[in-house]
């Protein structure tokens, strides 16, 4: 509440299963599986790529996202949805 008065916005981006190096520590045959798990639990089937997370930054840094502020936002391919 105090930094908005100055139009400084702060919210946090708390991605899901992203395909990184961070990701990638098993063996091939492992990394398929483990990924392959995540893909049939997304309801896009499929894990995240790095541009996914990109693009969600660069709308939070956009004047598209001007009256967003205080919120955390989750691109994970809708796994963490309530069904």
């Amino acid at each position: 509440t105090e930094l908005g008065p100055h139009a400084i916005r702060v919210n946090a981006v708390a991605p899901g299963w992203i395909r990184t190096p961070m990701t990638d520590r098993h063996d091939a045959a492992g990394q398929d599986r483990a990924e392959a798990a995540m893909a049939r639990i997304s309801p896009l089937g499929r894990v995240g790529e790095p541009e996914d997370v990109a693009h969600t930054v660069l709308h939070l840094a956009s004047d598209a996202s001007a009256f967003m502020t205080g919120q955390i936002l989750r691109p994970n391919g809708g796994v963490a949805m309530p069904w």
